[in-house]
């Protein structure tokens, strides 16, 4: 059975090895309107309180409380786990598709691992609300529970290698589930996966495996990446995702500590912002001429490498490191400048 399931893995595992930069989805502010009486926040214990009403009339209060914080790693951390959860379903899916009904439990049953893994690592809002009448007696009171399930898996313009996996399992999960799509020529810029639908799918099949009812476990693993995956678009600027793809092979190949390879990729990057910037109008070419500059400069630096050859490896991280920056920062340009 492993070799089997040796495919889909690697290319799952592209994907994995893709995810560089991604933003987060923050939960909206409580509330539509302005607070009449009074609003605190400590910013430590991540509370907010807000009342509504009049000191003699009916007043309403609403508290939130936040527990744990995202950092930028755990962001990515996240994205990563969450592609693992997204492989299994995969792989339960094929395991189906087999006849092998306890390899398919074992892959769902993992993703649920990883789904509740992904629950702690989440920051976790408590609302509660109490509204309190004239006479000081509380008429309602209620508590909710939320959490952000949104996990971008990516952020900016997607590299074709690393998303077809992904887009690939999707499109067949669509066929099982009945949803007939128009293939579209647009660009992928943003995958989104949706923890609850994918929990409640996995759950479901789960179940459904417990029962032997293996037509409705693939049909669960199906829509756990109809339901669980959000794709968003934009037209394609070919300039712009050249010299995406050129910066990435750029820092694979100081990865690499092949300098002849990075001053190509970084050459043909700069050439392609170059034709880039002359379409965008003037008073956003300034990023463009910033990022330039500083090409300018680590290109020197890989030149004089070549007849000095003194960098260390640490030197080679640090290079790397900065060629990821100027990644993260074309893809925010897909969204400012297009």
């Amino acid at each position: 059975m492993r070799n089997r399931y040796l495919g889909s893995t690697l290319t799952w595992r592209l994907l994995t090895a893709g995810l560089v930069a991604f933003t987060f989805i923050v939960l909206p502010a409580w509330g539509q309107e302005q607070p009449s009486a009074s609003k605190e926040q400590d910013k430590e214990e991540q509370r907010i309180v807000r009342t509504f009403g009049t000191e003699k009339g009916y007043r309403t209060e609403l508290v939130s409380e936040t527990t744990g914080k995202l950092t930028q790693e755990d962001q990515r951390q996240l994205s990563l786990l969450m592609i693992d959860v997204l492989e299994h379903v995969d792989k339960g899916r094929i395991a189906l598709d087999a006849d092998e009904t306890k390899d398919a439990l074992k892959e769902v049953n993992k993703g649920l691992e990883g789904t509740q893994a992904i629950r702690k690592m989440l920051p976790k809002t408590i609302l509660r609300t109490k509204t309190i009448a004239p006479d000081g007696k509380p008429i309602f009171e209620d508590e909710l529970v939320d959490q952000n399930d949104s996990i971008p898996l990516y952020a900016g313009i997607l590299h074709a290698r690393t998303l077809t996996p992904i887009v690939e399992a999707r499109r067949n999960a669509l066929t099982v589930a009945g949803v007939q799509v128009v293939e579209s020529e647009r660009v992928i810029t943003e995958a989104i996966a949706k923890l609850d639908p994918i929990e409640a799918q996995l759950t479901k099949a789960a179940k459904a495996l417990g029962e032997n009812k293996s037509d409705v476990a693939t049909k669960a693993l199906a829509m756990a990446l109809v339901r669980g995956l959000d794709f968003r678009y934009t037209k394609e600027d070919s300039e712009l995702i050249s010299a995406r793809d050129a910066l990435w092979f750029a820092k694979r190949a100081l990865e690499e500590n092949n300098v002849t390879q990075a001053a190509a990729n970084l050459n043909v990057a700069r050439q392609r912002l170059v034709l880039y910037r002359e379409v965008l109008p003037n008073d956003h070419r300034r990023d463009v001429d910033e990022l330039l500059r500083d090409f300018d400069q680590m290109q020197g630096q890989l030149r004089q490498e070549r007849t000095q050859p003194t960098a260390t490896r640490a030197d080679r991280t640090r290079q790397g490191q900065t060629v990821t920056q100027w990644w993260d920062k074309v893809n925010t340009w897909f969204r400012r400048h297009l």
